[in-house]
């Protein structure tokens, strides 16, 4: 599908979606940037609420505290004065003067105890007779009817500490009589109460909105004290899932109210939680501002990009398209194709470029037609594996040039007696050393007769005088320009028809198996055709009895001498080694009574296998051959 669109908007698609991931990615940057900013500015109007209610908290205690501490002093004052009254009168005072002398004090309760603990006197007729025994509460005044202590200005069961009610708040004062027993009074607190009107939480939480749909709330153990709406007050959430988050220490997080999130910030002190809270769509309300706006920018980005890109390839695309029009024709193999116009820019380069390769690619082609063909003609050189194939008993031939045409070459004459074979390397690989093989194939056809096929060193000899006279190799060479010392290393071999073998050897490995061991034959340090051999005489003859175990493996310096990378197992270093002689003695030592096509593969894969990466040295060829003993 992509194929199919049209250039410019192949070239479009990525310049915009470049465009786009750039834009996404700056704007999700802003936008992390942006949250973490409104999250500090969400972070310190929390803390600033809650620090606000801590204050009024505060100072309500303070205010409190000093007015308690006042009314204590003024009240036991009092209390010491009635004592005093009712240790020093002669004469019982009655119900009726106690209540009179309640209103005259503006003290709601006077109850005198004796020091058993029960009420005897008291301005409310009702309570004579109770027993301040029978409940915790008010055991401890039984300190004062027994003596133990003098006085007593506050009772456990009445609290002055902000508890965020409107009930009456009752003070008790208690006084230890002389005569055993004690006074206790009850004075009216509107005082107390009118202070905690005046420094009202309740009104505070109510006034303060945190958002637009956000609010506060102070908890006191799990229970709602104060809250925007009445109906909530004295709520019990120690069930709620959201108080697990808020019941102890101080933070911030999400949590989740009557299926409504919301950011909160809390704080505890003096096991009370305030609790201020922000709506999910107040905490976002700016993030998704600047949302919408970085979508818009994008949108109208990717328009004014999109109209500028088509305007500019609009002048680009015409040298382009003439460019990819010549290129097409190139590569459609018509060689002649040129590119024509003239840009007056980088582009008339490239044109110049284009159409200088064409012309170099013509040239190589018909020259690589032209290897091409000398290596079908160089193949057609080898023996064939009909004549293989009656001389030997089995046979396997490896031969692989480096490129298209090598240097490498076998070859082989039958004769009644026997059958010659020679393995050759030519100096040189490629078209270089192909063109010598041609030149080695024809003097062997030349000088291998039946004078001489039984006799492996005459061969190397007549075949040494005949390519030193192609190859101009003479004291005339100098004076016309000629400096070629080129030659071949080789290996001929004549297999006789009862099963011996003879054989001369220059600068090319022979292996001979028998099933038990390989002999390696070196071959002599000669090479045949540069004019070094001066006589017969110093060519070597290498005769091998018959036997019928016996298996020949000849091989060029291509396959040995390939470097591979192997790891040192001590110190896990990697060497560049050849592939070497061991390494192939063994693989034809293992596999000597299977067949020679085989061992040829196992060879060729432990080649390949070591070869690993690294790029073909040379030419290679590796020839097995079993001789066909004739009785």
């Amino acid at each position: 599908m992509f194929k199919r669109l049209n250039f410019k908007i192949k070239v479009l698609i990525p310049i915009i979606a470049i465009f786009i991931i750039s834009v996404l990615f700056i704007a999700y940057i802003d936008y992390r940037m942006l949250s973490s900013a409104i999250k500090r500015k969400t972070n310190a109007n929390l803390e600033m609420f809650a620090d606000n209610v801590t204050a009024h908290m505060n100072h309500l205690d303070i205010i409190l505290g000093s007015t308690k501490h006042t009314l204590n002093e003024k009240n036991i004052a009092i209390a010491k004065t009635i004592v005093y009254i009712l240790d020093n009168t002669r004469s019982n005072i009655s119900a009726n003067e106690l209540k009179e002398l309640a209103e005259l004090l503006d003290i709601i309760e006077i109850n005198i105890a004796d020091k058993g603990g029960y009420i005897i006197l008291s301005n409310f007729p009702e309570f004579v007779g109770d027993d301040y025994k029978t409940t915790d509460t008010t055991a401890v005044y039984m300190l004062l009817a027994e003596g133990i202590a003098k006085e007593l200005s506050e009772e456990p069961r009445a609290s002055i500490l902000p508890d965020f009610s409107y009930g009456e708040i009752t003070h008790f004062t208690g006084v230890a009589r002389s005569a055993g027993g004690f006074v206790q009074l009850g004075f009216n607190a509107d005082v107390i109460r009118r202070l905690q009107e005046q420094i009202n939480i309740d009104k505070t939480i109510k006034e303060t909105r945190i958002g637009d749909n956000g609010f506060g709330l102070v908890l006191t153990s799990g229970i709602i004290a104060a809250h925007p709406n009445d109906d909530l007050i004295g709520k019990d959430v120690t069930k709620e899932q959201w108080y697990n988050s808020v019941k102890s220490g101080s933070g911030f997080e999400w949590i989740e109210i009557d299926s409504e999130k919301y950011y909160a910030g809390y704080k505890n002190i003096n096991h009370n939680t305030i609790v201020g809270l922000v709506a999910r769509d107040d905490y976002y309300r700016e993030l998704n501002r600047i949302l919408i706006e970085t979508i818009r920018l994008l949108v109208f980005s990717i328009i004014i990009i999109t109209i500028v890109v088509f305007l500019v390839l609009g002048k680009l695309l015409v040298p382009i398209k003439h460019l990819v029009k010549g290129l097409g024709k190139i590569a459609a193999s018509n060689l002649d194709a040129r590119i024509e116009g003239s840009y007056n820019d980088e582009f008339d380069e490239i044109k110049d470029a284009v159409n200088s390769m064409a012309e170099d690619l013509k040239v190589h082609m018909n020259l690589i037609s032209g290897i091409e063909y000398a290596s079908k003609i160089q193949r057609n050189l080898l023996p064939s594996e009909s004549s293989l194939k009656e001389s030997f008993e089995d046979y396997s031939c490896i031969w692989k040039p480096k490129d298209i045409v090598g240097g490498d070459i076998y070859w082989m004459k039958s004769f009644p007696q026997g059958t010659v074979f020679c393995a050759c390397d030519c100096t040189g690989h490629g078209t270089p050393g192909a063109l010598l093989t041609v030149l080695v194939v024809s003097a062997f056809e030349a000088v291998v007769t039946m004078n001489n096929y039984c006799d492996t060193a005459q061969i190397i000899w007549e075949l040494e005088k005949k390519l030193v006279s192609e190859l101009n190799v003479d004291t005339n060479s100098a004076e016309r320009g000629l400096t070629i010392n080129d030659g071949c290393d080789l290996a001929v071999l004549f297999f006789a028809n009862d099963g011996s073998v003879s054989i001369s050897s220059g600068n090319t490995n022979v292996f001979i198996c028998n099933g038990e061991k390989v002999t390696r034959l070196r071959g002599q340090k000669i090479r045949v055709g540069d004019g070094t051999i001066k006589k017969k005489e110093e060519i070597e003859i290498v005769k091998i009895p018959a036997d019928p175990k016996n298996k020949y493996f000849i091989t060029t310096d291509g396959l040995y001498e390939q470097i591979g990378i192997t790891k040192n197992e001590v110190t896990g270093k990697e060497n560049k080694l050849p592939f070497g002689f061991n390494r192939l003695k063994e693989i034809i030592l293992e596999n000597h009574g299977k067949n020679l096509n085989v061992i040829s593969d196992k060879v060729w894969q432990a080649f390949e296998e070591y070869r690993g990466d690294a790029a073909r040295r040379d030419d290679i060829q590796f020839i097995s051959i079993k001789p066909r003993i004739q009785l």
